[in-house]
């Protein structure tokens, strides 16, 4: 499989799984999420798509478990709009980093407040 058209074939899955979630999927336990990026594998028969929730654990998880429960909405959008084949299989992964990146600079301001001047 040519590496160029597995990582375009992955910026289409995420950019169509965005504009999708955030404006055809109108659930209300859906969260303020990003998918910060999708791996696909060399045959495109399954696609990882990251996801970054804002909120507390009870949101982020609910947010989550409304993700899977809508893939086969997500995945029939993505297979008119990509017009391939065959659709990747879509799973779904929380991205921590986004969280975990805020953190360290929080710390980070609270040495620098703390450290003698």
């Amino acid at each position: 499989m040519n590496v160029r058209r597995q990582q375009r074939v992955a910026e289409e899955i995420q950019r169509r799984a965005s504009q999708f979630i955030r404006e055809e999927l109108k659930d209300p336990r859906l969260g303020f999420l990003t998918i910060t990026g999708v791996d696909v594998n060399s045959d495109l028969t399954h696609a990882t798509l990251f996801v970054s929730v804002l909120g507390n654990e009870t949101e982020q998880e609910q947010t989550m478990q409304t993700l899977r429960r809508a893939k086969g909405l997500i995945k029939r959008d993505l297979g008119d709009w990509l017009r391939i084949r065959t659709v990747p299989e879509l799973t779904f992964k929380q991205d921590e980093s986004i969280e975990r990146g805020t953190r360290i600079l929080q710390l980070m301001k609270g040495l620098e407040r703390e450290a003698p001047g």
